[in-house]
């Protein structure tokens, strides 16, 4: 809503440390490999955000706005801990159903794609970030595929216990949360 869409652009940053810092706190196992693989994963995604958006070969020519808060080389913090939450978050969401570790791995992977393909119509209304041609092409999510392939792969080779029921929740509240500013965007509600 006009009234509202400033103030959701400069609470986001801040919502996301929340949302991770609440799923992490109701993390059970904490040890040195548990930090070593998140840490890992926080790094790893910043890194390829900023050669992405460098040279605009990973996931398309795009640009970070405002609405994800202080940035490094053009990329925001907060985006490595998206990543780790939506890692954690799918892991956790497919491994409640089934202890196999392929299963897990695409199916967490498969579960982040659909995040993405909603949360790329969501991003440039919240101005989180915009790509070049509106619509990203098909190499982004390719790329976040394998990138979620390889960070779940992580998690499940290291054991990593994402047994996490407010991890699985804050995923479903932020979908449904998308969903209804994707509606109200397409149908001009407000």
């Amino acid at each position: 809503m006009p009234l509202t869409h400033d103030f959701f652009i400069l609470i986001t940053p801040y919502t996301l440390v929340l949302v991770t810092g609440a799923i992490l706190s109701h993390h059970k196992e904490w040890n040195i490999k548990t930090i070593a693989i998140l840490a890992s994963i926080f790094v790893l995604s910043i890194i390829t955000e900023m050669i992405g958006v460098a040279t605009g070969k990973l996931f398309g020519v795009y640009a970070y706005g405002r609405g994800l808060g202080i940035k490094i080389a053009d990329v925001p913090i907060v985006i490595g801990l998206n990543w780790v939450f939506l890692v954690y978050a799918s892991n956790g969401i497919l491994s409640k159903y089934t202890s196999k570790n392929i299963p897990i791995i695409i199916g967490a992977a498969s579960l982040m794609i659909l995040y993405d393909i909603l949360l790329e119509k969501v991003a440039p209304l919240m101005d989180m970030w915009q790509f070049l041609k509106n619509d990203p092409p098909i190499n982004n999510y390719v790329v976040w595929f394998l990138l979620a392939l390889f960070f779940n792969w992580a998690i499940q080779y290291f054991k990593i216990n994402t047994h996490n029921r407010p991890a699985r929740w804050l995923f479903f509240i932020q979908f449904g949360f998308f969903i209804i500013l994707v509606i109200v965007n397409e149908f001009n509600i407000f």
